[in-house]
């Protein structure tokens, strides 16, 4: 067993307590990531009734994942639901065994608010969301619906498509300009765009600014921002306006968008957090802004798709959602958002994190699974099976603040 990435367990409990793989007992597990402890949920596999309840079992499967992951579970929240869909911490005592058996005495306790699945993402975060989008991918099975087309074929026709997301003519003459670190040549391009100009100078105007007096216009704010954060601003807005509206009109496009600069802006915001280097703060803006891009992809490839899992979706709890998208979609549309940045060759870091991979750079990554969730909360966007009750660092705040004159004037 892998300790450094999330991962599903099958378990089989004999009747003298002797446990191994097997069917029975189904758990997930998400590592520690930064100020987050590992979390492991345990459950009845709904396919092979174990006979027997979960608390029951749980000091068997508990005692087993302890010896298989060592230190990767030293201070683990463990997590038990039951068949009634109650949520229960497990608090396993190894230095005490259970009577009559080997494993470890374990004691149940509810949440801070109860015992339903809200109690338990509110207590634990994303890492227990992930958690149970795992055990839920595990046990659920794939719908076969014949409007579903093959995996592969749908990857290949998202990215064949003609109307594929892409940056416009301006983003492609700023960035060379800004390559060349020609700030005048940067402005140049953007003056006879009026909301592009309108928007670059609304930003320079945020309140992190404030002490640095009024910007009124575009060479100005060009030399307030530096060429490189500009290109980001210019991205952003040429796609804003470019994609208020699109094949499938079930699609909030703008939705979508302020979800994704409110993703930029958190992941911008947590990297003091993860103790990375502010000199990343714009690559952390860029990833958290198009790591969601497969949606927009798919709404405008197979609009009759989004159609219909959005009519699923209309209303639902996290874990609903993503047993709709299992079921409507041939794959996660991480996939996607991962082939799009491949296609306009984004980094590796980039394009790994956003598919929700953490072998290429396990940091980016954490904060990337942060700002998604941090980011529904301050700018919910419908499709997301991803609860909006997130606590919401203050730093995230202001910087999401810092973006409310941009994307209003983004229109």
């Amino acid at each position: 067993m892998d300790p450094h990435n999330p991962q599903t367990i099958e378990l089989a409990v004999a009747a003298d307590g002797v446990t191994g793989p097997g069917p029975g007992i189904v758990a997930s597990f998400v590592p520690a990531t930064a100020g987050e402890p590992p979390v492991v949920a345990l459950a009845c596999d709904p396919r092979h009734d174990p006979g027997r309840t979960i608390q029951e079992l749980a000091p068997y499967a508990i005692d087993w994942i302890r010896v298989e992951l060592d230190e990767a579970v030293r201070d683990a929240v463990w997590v038990t639901i039951d068949n009634f869909g109650r949520f229960n911490r497990a608090l396993p005592d190894f230095a005490k065994v259970s009577a009559g058996g080997t494993a470890p005495h374990v004691d149940y306790q509810n949440f801070s608010n109860g015992a339903s699945i809200d109690a338990f993402y509110n207590d634990v975060g994303a890492a227990g969301e992930a958690s149970i989008e795992l055990l839920s991918a595990l046990v659920e099975q794939p719908s076969q619906n014949p409007m579903t087309p093959p995996m592969a074929e749908f990857l290949d026709a998202v990215e064949s498509h003609g109307s594929l997301p892409a940056p416009g003519l301006i983003f492609r003459k700023v960035a060379m300009a800004a390559e060349e670190g020609d700030a005048r040549a940067v402005a140049n391009v953007i003056q006879p765009d009026p909301v592009i100009s309108s928007s670059l100078i609304n930003y320079a105007n945020a309140a992190r600014f404030a002490a640095a007096g009024k910007t009124a216009s575009v060479p100005q704010a060009v030399t307030r921002l530096g060429t490189s954060f500009v290109k980001r601003i210019v991205f952003v807005a040429e796609m804003m306006v470019r994609y208020q509206k699109g094949a499938c009109p079930d699609f909030d496009y703008r939705a979508f968008w302020l979800n994704a600069v409110a993703t930029g802006a958190a992941m911008r915001a947590l990297l003091p957090e993860y103790e990375i280097p502010a000199s990343r703060a714009d690559d952390a803006f860029t990833t958290g802004l198009v790591s969601g891009i497969g949606w927009l992809a798919v709404a405008e490839t197979y609009p009759a798709l989004m159609s219909r899992y959005l009519e699923r979706a209309k209303s639902g709890d996290p874990i609903s959602k993503a047993r709709a998208q299992r079921e409507i979609f041939p794959c996660e549309i991480c996939k996607v958002s991962e082939r799009y940045l491949q296609r306009f060759e984004f980094p590796e870091a980039v394009s790994a994190a956003a598919a929700g991979r953490s072998d290429v750079d396990r940091q980016w990554y954490d904060v990337l699974a942060r700002a998604v969730r941090v980011a529904q909360a301050m700018s919910p966007f419908e499709c997301l099976a991803i609860p909006t009750t997130v606590p919401v660092p203050e730093a995230c705040r202001t910087e999401w603040a810092n973006w409310q004159h941009f994307v209003a004037a983004a229109k």
